[in-house]
């Protein structure tokens, strides 16, 4: 099947996984399957990936507390500065709700079925990336739909850190 058009003003990308231990994400231009961006998941007792551009270079990192009572990611940009940080509250079966803390701006407001990767993320009532797995039939494959000027990087760094979570729960 197809996938539809994104909505105008929108940027769409296929994020897939990459078969390796630390839940790496090829994302590719849903046109040429170009690889647009990278995100290199590691293992190890914490959680932690690093968000590449298209050249290879860092452009966030996400660290996780997976042990800890809530959980809790941070996203941070290559110099260490904090960019945002997402804590886990309890999760419901219907729909799954977050919000990530960003200290240069609104929050994000996560909302969905995070499971089942279908969730949409707000910001001051604006929506503004869309995480949609029921257009791609492979598991592990989804697609990001990323409204005009918000960051990209940020938004994969938000899918992965909530990939790592539903996959630990």
């Amino acid at each position: 099947m197809a996938l539809p058009p994104p909505p105008p003003g929108w940027n769409r990308y296929i994020v897939k996984s990459k078969f390796g231990m630390g839940r790496d994400f090829a994302v590719l231009d849903p046109v040429t399957e170009e690889q647009c961006y990278f995100v290199d998941g590691k293992i190890g007792i914490r959680p932690k990936a690093e968000v590449q551009d298209p050249g290879g270079q860092t452009i966030y990192t996400v660290k996780g507390r997976m042990l800890a009572f809530p959980k809790h990611m941070t996203i941070h940009r290559p110099d260490g500065s904090e960019v945002a940080s997402l804590r886990a509250k309890a999760f419901s079966v219907i729909k799954d709700k977050m919000t990530m803390e960003v200290p240069t701006g609104e929050p994000w407001k996560l909302e969905g079925s995070f499971i089942e990767k279908n969730y949409s993320v707000s910001v001051g009532g604006r929506h503004v990336v869309q995480i949609t797995q029921k257009w791609v039939t492979i598991r592990d494959a989804y697609t990001l739909d990323v409204a005009d000027g918000i960051d990209v990087g940020l938004a994969l760094a938000v899918v992965w850190a909530i990939d790592r979570w539903v996959e630990r729960d």
